[in-house]
């Protein structure tokens, strides 16, 4: 998948940053932003949201899951699916663009 077709897609990336806002963003064509957090990182709703994140770097939604990350796997992943991505940029863990069914296979 070439970088332009990222634009037509909706496709989330993981937040490896020291200072993380969640577990990750995912991306829609229409420039949506939707991060999603856990009990162990990021805000729990757009309320804590707006007090948490700068103005400029809002995402559209919050999705929350309640509890650590890698206990809800299977919850992450209808959330995923639920907004439609159907790939994945996880630059720590692959070379490129990855189909989201093969994301979701290794995570479990």
């Amino acid at each position: 998948m070439r970088e332009v077709d990222l634009k037509k897609t909706v496709w989330y990336n993981p937040d490896y940053r020291s200072c993380p806002s969640g577990i990750g963003f995912i991306h829609k064509p229409s420039g949506e932003e939707v991060l999603i957090t856990d009990a162990d990182c990021g805000p729990r709703n757009m309320e804590e949201a707006k007090k948490e994140i700068k103005v400029e770097c809002l995402p559209t939604e919050v999705e929350y899951l309640d509890g650590e990350f890698w206990e809800l796997r299977k919850e992450f992943g209808e959330i995923l699916e639920k907004h439609g991505v159907t790939h994945v940029i996880d630059y720590e863990h692959y070379s490129g663009p990855v189909v989201l069914s093969v994301y979701l296979e290794e995570l479990n």
